[in-house]
């Protein structure tokens, strides 16, 4: 008798799977657009850095995380503007 209410407990436990369903692509916009702004800015940090050095290499990958960030505030902005599924 036990062991069934035990169950009865671990599937009461369980999320449902529409509601996780529903919450996940939000989480993961939040996430692509911090991350976005994130790379932009330390691509401008990284670019406006290494604008003294006579080696361009700093310059080159500061520009492309400016470039990544920009990508993916542009994927960010086409998720929000789609909805959810």
């Amino acid at each position: 008798m036990w062991m069934t209410e035990k169950l009865q407990k671990s599937e009461d436990d369980m999320e449902d799977p529409k509601t996780v369903v529903k919450k996940e692509p939000r989480k993961s916009l939040i996430v692509l657009f911090v991350m976005s702004i994130i790379s932009i800015v330390l691509g401008a940090i990284i670019t406006f850095a290494s604008s003294g050095n006579q080696n361009g290499m700093g310059g080159g990958a500061g520009y492309v995380m400016i470039i990544g960030g920009i990508i993916a505030m542009a994927i960010y902005i086409y998720g929000r503007k789609t909805g959810r599924p």
